[in-house]
């Protein structure tokens, strides 16, 4: 917890008392439930936590809800809060690196707060529930339509503001942008997942609690299979990865460019309240813009003198080689038109096809920038690098003939005045990428 910023910790830790003393509260005020039911709730709020499938170390998919839902019909305010707490607590889950996480090696801190997120949002979206005056465990609950509303809605609010609350002062974002996006993402996943909620609520309240366990095995299975569809996706990008890297290998010039493009087209699809599957293209396509250089001969592509023009020609061909070497890859959709245009200019003076204005690929349009941005600011064979600022002149002069206009200044706008370190870390560090070709 040291190593986290000031603010971070007082936020940190003013969560997790306003947990205990909401714990009290509802232990005061609510009635606890039958052990059994109680501990069979702890146990399938571990597993569904701990059955998470997780697409990075940040991001992941759960049907936990769905158990916290039933817990907060059936249990009542206390048994619920009780149930999410413990089970996201002592969860065991493997990261996307491999790597496990559980309540004996992760930091202490972090339990206490993952618990009382828990504990808050799902506490607090009980107490709203029973303020409806209906009854615990009520078989007929379904029929209260606006006080399943409210639990949904506020369990959303709550858990993405405790969330965005953390990472705003992390990563040093407005709080704001980052709550709307969170909770975008957020909404379509929840509201399904409460259709499952409530499908298990009618199952145990009607049918008891072995139909309500024997549901769980098709879940189980269908998570399985989501999961193989991910890690195989994880692979491939992990593959493309190593090709990117190997472009990079041979030349002090070009290591780390590729992942520095991949970082900023991405901060800029949020910047820019992008949709999420656009950011995703525009990570995947900065990671994977210059795959096509495996096929350029080093004596090229490292030469630090001049060009000539045929090395040139073959210096061009690279987004169509990158785009060959892709095309089999089916979930790369909409990565290959963007690797294919990311050097076509505004003007129609660019390659491979000369397009002009608008013919541009949006997110080709966005990765030519940031491209060139990377290179400007990074060190060449023949050149220092530029300053912040001398890029950013150079990206505002070529609005409109090199670069997309609007695209240009919304950059320029983002890293003049962001406040997300990692972003101010790559202006202060006096990286090294390829030349700009």
């Amino acid at each position: 917890m040291n190593q986290l910023p000031k603010n971070a910790k007082l936020y940190l830790i003013t969560v997790i008392i306003t947990a205990v003393f909401f714990s009290f509260f509802l232990a005061n005020n609510y009635p606890m439930p039958n052990t059994y039911v109680l501990l069979l709730f702890v146990f399938l709020s571990f597993l569904t936590e701990s059955l998470t499938v997780r697409f990075t170390n940040e991001a992941s998919v759960s049907i936990s809800f769905a158990v916290f839902f039933s817990s907060i019909i059936i249990l009542g305010p206390l048994g619920a809060t009780i149930s999410a707490a413990l089970g996201i607590m002592f969860r065991y889950v493997k990261t996307s690196d491999g790597a496990s996480r559980h309540v004996l090696n992760t930091p202490l801190y972090k339990i206490l707060f993952n618990g009382s997120m828990a504990a808050l949002s799902v506490g607090i979206s009980a107490v709203i529930y029973y303020s409806f005056d209906v009854q615990i465990a009520d078989p007929h609950f379904y029929n209260n339509f606006l006080a399943i509303f409210c639990v949904i809605l506020t369990c959303l609010v709550v858990n993405t503001t405790l969330v965005t609350g953390l990472f705003a002062f992390l990563q040093k974002n407005p709080f704001l942008s980052l709550f709307i996006s969170n909770f975008i993402w957020t909404v379509p996943n929840l509201l399904i997942i409460s259709i499952l909620g409530i499908f298990l609520s009618i199952l145990y309240l009607n049918y008891g609690v072995s139909i309500m366990l024997l549901f769980f095995a098709p879940l189980i299975f269908a998570r399985h299979s989501f999961q193989l569809y991910i890690d195989i996706k994880n692979y491939y990008m992990q593959t493309m990865t190593a090709l990117a890297n190997a472009v990079e290998a041979n030349d002090k010039y070009t290591k780390g460019h590729s992942e520095r493009v991949s970082f900023l087209a991405e901060e800029f699809g949020k910047h820019t309240n992008m949709k999420s599957a656009d950011i995703s293209v525009l990570k995947k396509a900065g990671l994977l813009h210059d795959i096509g250089k495996i096929g350029i001969s080093d004596s090229i592509l490292n030469k630090p003198a001049k060009l000539t023009n045929e090395e040139m020609l073959a210096i061009k061909d690279h987004p169509e080689l990158g785009v060959k070497i892709l095309k089999d890859v089916n979930f790369l959709k909409g990565v290959h038109e963007a690797i294919l245009h990311h050097h076509e200019r505004y003007d129609g003076a660019g390659y491979p096809h000369g397009l002009v204005g608008g013919q541009i690929p949006l997110n080709a349009a966005v990765l030519s920038v940031v491209d060139a941005y990377d290179a400007m600011t990074s060190d060449r064979a023949y050149r220092d690098a530029l300053t912040t600022q001398e890029a950013i002149n150079t990206l505002k002069q070529e609005a409109g003939r090199q670069f997309h206009p609007l695209i240009a200044e919304e950059f320029a706008e983002m890293i003049t005045t962001t406040k997300n370190e990692e972003i101010v870390n790559l202006k202060q560090a006096n990286n090294v990428s390829p030349p700009l070709v």
